[in-house]
């Protein structure tokens, strides 16, 4: 008897270091978290779900399809959550006695339990989406870097089970965007970006190049490390702020990440929080032994690329030619690489590394010669830059700012009517320099025609929404000489006026005599820009409002709007937080009079309804 207790032992706790590693440990009900999260990755696919509860995730009630038309998904799993609730009150009612066959079969799920435990559980239940596909899919997009990840963490002296930390943030989508702005496969922030030195502008955004993020992810976790001196809260911190995680310690009185699960109930710590170490974990398991949760799995070649280092600045179309590489491999091989460049005629800055299928040494240098040949093309010598549209804004303005003539800018973008010009339209401005030979007409007609950045029109129908600046307000008002007025906009901070307008936020703070860092939504700001600081700063606000839409359509699709009536004391925040909905988006679809945001209670908004595009 003493020897099977004793072989019981030693296979449990075999098992339980296959779930944990040093420094990762999962005791206690996070073994129950782990588990279910593994389920949910190896078990149901995204056209699945499990109705679960929601804080023992243990207790799995039954597996669901999910129907592709969301509005009729939302009323079948409201009406089957209300179902499972008022079985789950009853057998409360009945205290277990003379329960009927429904009632019996959900008992041997949930167990015996108190009157005022079921109560709870009838109003915790919740449905999780599978993730069967989406893993497998990132699993063999995982293999193009994370020979590199493996071996740029280990140089950090970072723990191994960080290399598949991309599989929760971004299932290994090198081009993913989140719908609060976060980007490429380790989902970095533009504040973040910034901190940790990585360039996030309109052609390039590093936040997308594996090599330079997965360095800046190595450092981000390293210093999270220092702060909290446990990799449980390091992880948790990346998704929460070491702020929260500290907050959440000092709460609780721990530093026990099954402790600040069970009992820390912080406003911004939900379902996602909680499960976000044990979902790790789910993927660490997995990731290390692939071939036991998907028996046909094969380990894909090894990702090869070669460097070339651009001496000067190049369009896309130029590279495509001179090298003879398709847009599509360049793509593929250069996420960094913003759709902007592709739809476009905007230059990739001069030093930038771009990568090309791997070659020998002899290729490499004809490919650097040919570039090196390359003549500056008409487009090129004739016109400096785009001018991205903002409201208020008209072509008389934009000539007498850039000193070129109305109708030379009218007839060189081939407008046909300037009335029709929007906010968010990029427009070319002529370049002074002279060329000696001028190419036939129809060719410069063809390189100055408009395209929208998507398709359709502001404010009609959900697939022919655009990338639009029509619903924010980004005039600067002219106040004397050089002096200017601005409104501030969402998710602009003082960091990024002060980048934009060349200045420091010191200088700005003084100026306008703000006490604190932190700046409100239409909170007026007062700049002094010279006339080329003006463009510039019109510009990069332009950009940076431009890129936070075009990264949203280019991952969610909308498929339709509802009416969503305002509860009794919500806010706004409230409202963006439970939904997952930018608040630009949202603006978007008010009318004019509602944009404002002034929410009243009662009252009803209407929300758009998204769906994430397959990867």
């Amino acid at each position: 008897m003493l020897r099977k207790i004793l072989l019981i032992t030693i296979v449990l706790s075999a098992f339980n270091t296959t779930l944990a590693s040093k420094g990762f440990p999962i005791q206690g009900e996070m073994v129950a978290r782990v588990k279910f999260w593994e389920k949910v990755y190896t078990q149901i696919t995204t056209k699945e779900a499990f109705i679960h509860d929601a804080d023992n995730v243990s207790i799995i009630y039954r597996k669901v399809k999910i129907y592709k038309n969301r509005k009729k998904q939302r009323r079948v799993s409201n009406a089957e959550k209300k179902r499972i609730a008022r079985i789950i009150r009853s057998i409360a009612k009945k205290r277990y006695k003379n329960l009927n066959k429904k009632e019996k079969a959900l008992v041997k799920i949930i167990g015996k339990r108190s009157t005022k435990t079921l109560k709870r559980m009838a109003r915790r239940i919740r449905y999780q989406y599978g993730l069967k596909d989406r893993y497998y899919a990132g699993l063999i997009r995982s293999y193009a870097y994370i020979d590199f990840i493996k071996k740029t963490f280990k140089k950090s002296r970072l723990p191994n089970e960080l290399q598949y930390l991309p599989h929760v943030e971004s299932s290994f989508n090198y081009r993913a965007s989140s719908k609060v702005g976060a980007a490429g496969i380790w989902q970095f922030m533009r504040s973040t970006a910034k901190q940790y030195k990585l360039k996030v502008g309109y052609v390039v955004d590093e936040r997308r190049d594996p090599l330079k993020a997965t360095r800046a992810a190595a450092r981000f976790l390293r210093d999270n490390y220092r702060s909290l001196k446990s990799w449980p809260l390091a992880l948790t911190a990346y998704n929460q702020g070491v702020g929260n995680v500290r907050r959440a310690v000092r709460k609780v009185g721990s530093k026990n990440i099954n402790t600040i699960v069970e009992k820390y109930n912080g406003r911004n710590f939900g379902f996602a929080s909680k499960n976000f170490y044990a979902t790790f974990m789910a993927t660490v398991n997995i990731s290390k032994n692939p071939s036991r949760y998907f028996p046909k799995f094969k380990k894909p070649r090894r990702f090869r690329f070669s460097e070339l280092k651009l001496r000067k600045s190049y369009t896309v179309n130029q590279l495509v030619k001179t090298l003879n590489i398709s847009e599509r491999v360049i793509k593929k091989y250069n996420p960094s690489i913003r759709r902007s460049a592709f739809r476009s005629r905007l230059y990739i800055p001069r030093g930038f590394v771009l990568h090309i299928p791997q070659v020998g040494r002899k290729t490499l240098a004809a490919y650097k010669k040919k570039l090196k040949g390359v003549e500056d093309t008409y487009a090129s010598a004739k016109y400096d830059k785009f001018h991205i549209i903002s409201r208020n804004e008209n072509l008389y303005e934009i000539a007498r700012n850039y000193r070129v003539s109305l109708r030379t800018l009218i007839d060189y973008n081939s407008i046909a009517n300037p009335s029709l010009i929007y906010a968010g339209m990029k427009i070319r401005i002529p370049s002074k320099k002279r060329i000696s030979k001028r190419p036939k007409l129809k060719k410069i007609q063809k390189e100055a025609t408009l395209r929208p950045v998507a398709t359709g029109r502001l404010n009609t129908s959900p697939k022919e929404l655009i990338v639009s600046l029509e619903s924010y307000n980004l005039d600067t008002i002219r106040l004397s000489k050089d002096f200017y007025s601005i409104r501030i906009e969402v998710q602009e901070t003082l960091g990024h006026i002060a980048e934009w307008a060349g200045t420091s936020m010191k200088r700005i703070r003084k100026d306008n005599k703000l006490r604190s860092r932190g700046l409100r939504l239409n909170q007026r700001v007062i700049l002094q820009l010279s006339p080329k600081e003006l463009i510039t700063f019109k510009k990069l606000r332009n950009e940076y409002h431009l890129s936070i839409q075009e990264d949203f359509f280019a991952s969610y699709n909308i498929t339709g709007d509802r009416k969503y009536k305002v509860k009794r004391g919500e806010t706004l925040n409230q409202i963006l937080q439970r939904t997952s909905l930018p608040l630009w988006l949202v603006r978007m679809y008010q009318d004019k009079k509602s944009r404002t945001m002034r929410i009243i209670s009662g009252k009803s908004i209407k929300l758009p309804e998204i769906k994430p595009k397959s990867v």
